[in-house]
């Protein structure tokens, strides 16, 4: 395994470590002993290792949840280095919240009869999130579904579920996520059958209750034909099926919407035939030495780079200590052109010792390392608020701070099984991990990033010991 060995800058070491010594003398004059175990008169060093280090390995995980994403996910691109990618997104069509009832002026439903069908479109609103070439054009497939999207069932990127075989649809189309024609999104003829057939649910018990109406109207499968170096974009959930119609004797017409924000997820495919990570399989991991040096991020596909710290267990062996402060620095390889960016935010999973992401219970919350300043009892309320960083432009890298995870380790609470780095929402930072859908933080969106070299990731690490 590669092993990268902490760096620590000379450059004005000395001021360094006064200001440290006396950050710690602060922390020793004003907390309790018990806080770091040291008796009062217990003598202390300060110290930084050199010994300390991150290990790192490309992992396959067992499952990425991927139920109720922010946003549908279709299209397919060719990565640089990790090969063909494809997602297909799964949607239940909601009421909408309202009955679907057609009333007359006086709130009266309208007779059957008397409603007019005209036609049936698809109308989507881009999230704004793509990942690759959009002016490439990709042939868009639209599905009816067969089989119920169920609440109750853990969808991850590999699931899907039965649809019929030949498609509503077949449209040639080039995204435009952001461009000034973003808002209007796609607008595509649906077959007049289905049109008709959900308008002729109107005034029917089944169009006025969402469960019988679901299992009636189960929903659509979004695909694309694979497609060499096109690319990946979002669909906002509040799109829909818009069926327009008009009442005998008016001359305005109508409009009925059915939305796919129920039930839904997004299924994710990597086919990593002729590279490097062709024998990756579940639960397993292929070392840096192996990769040559590198090892790769492409979480929302379960494709990640796993850190292990085997230096803390020698510490904890030879003395007692206190981490002051451990900085993770991760620097990725540059991308070059503007098709695939490296991902704005990373964030940290716990993960098994199998590779599997730790979940909490009862409310299966991620283990996503918390802030610094969370206080890191391994209760569930710890995992509330996790370290989202940000890349910064600047030291073109991104920066953790994990005092709290390794003295969690240090003191015995928390497993050194290592962490999986995951791509995190830029959508979803402000969101607590105890809201309904924390699988925010990996699957809404797929971002690659490649470690190459002993130099992409590196510790800095300052504590206190005892003698």
């Amino acid at each position: 395994m590669s092993q990268n060995a902490i760096t620590t800058s000379t450059r004005n070491w000395l001021g360094r470590l006064c200001l440290l010594a006396g950050a710690v003398a602060g922390v020793l004059a004003c907390e309790e002993p018990k806080e770091i175990g040291l008796p009062p008169s217990t003598p202390v060093d300060i110290a930084y290792s050199d010994t300390l280090q991150a290990v790192r390995s490309t992992v396959l995980l067992d499952s990425v949840r991927t139920y109720n994403t922010s946003q549908l996910l279709t299209g397919s691109y060719t990565d640089p280095e990790l090969g063909k990618v494809k997602a297909s997104a799964y949607a239940q069509l909601t009421l909408s919240g309202i009955p679907f009832t057609i009333q007359g002026t006086d709130s009266k439903d309208i007779p059957t009869a008397r409603i007019i069908y005209d036609s049936t479109r698809l109308i989507t609103g881009y999230s704004g999130y793509f990942y690759g070439d959009t002016l490439k054009t990709q042939e868009l497939q639209v599905y009816r579904i067969t089989e119920a999207i169920e609440a109750a069932k853990n969808y991850d990127i590999n699931s899907s579920v039965a649809h019929e075989s030949v498609p509503l649809l077949r449209a040639m189309i080039q995204p435009r996520p952001i461009t000034q024609d973003s808002t209007r999104g796609l607008r595509l003829r649906l077959p007049d059958t289905f049109g008709r057939e959900l308008l002729a649910l109107a005034n029917t018990d089944t169009g006025r209750t969402l469960a019988l109406f679901q299992a009636k109207m189960k929903g659509l499968a979004f695909k694309t034909a694979q497609t060499a170096n096109a690319a990946l974009f979002g669909i906002v959930p509040n799109s829909f099926v818009g069926v327009y119609y008009h009442i005998e004797g008016e001359t305005s017409a109508r409009l009925k919407d059915f939305s796919f924000d129920g039930g839904r997820f997004n299924q994710v495919q990597n086919d990593r035939t002729g590279t490097a990570l062709a024998g990756l399989t579940t639960g397993s991991g292929l070392s840096a030495t192996a990769l040559k040096g590198k090892s790769y991020v492409l979480s929302t596909a379960g494709v990640t780079t796993k850190l292990t710290f085997p230096g803390l267990d020698e510490i904890r062996k030879n003395s007692r200590v206190a981490i002051n402060r451990a900085d993770l620095i991760i620097t990725p390889k540059i991308t070059t052109g503007t098709l695939y960016t490296l991902p704005y935010y990373l964030t940290l999973a716990e993960v098994t010792t199998q590779n599997r992401i730790l979940r909490t219970t009862p409310t299966r919350l991620l283990q996503l390392v918390p802030l610094p300043q969370t206080l890191f009892d391994r209760a569930e309320v710890s995992f509330n608020s996790p370290q989202a960083v940000a890349y910064n432009t600047r030291t073109r890298s991104y920066t953790f701070e994990l005092s709290g995870y390794f003295q969690s380790i240090l003191a015995g609470k928390t497993p050194n099984n290592g962490l999986a780095i995951l791509t995190a929402s830029t959508g979803q930072l402000g969101l607590s991990q105890s809201s309904p859908s924390p699988d925010y933080y990996m699957t809404d969106r797929l971002f690659q990033a490649v470690l190459e070299g002993d130099a992409s990731v590196k510790l800095v690490v300052f504590y206190t010991t005892s003698k």
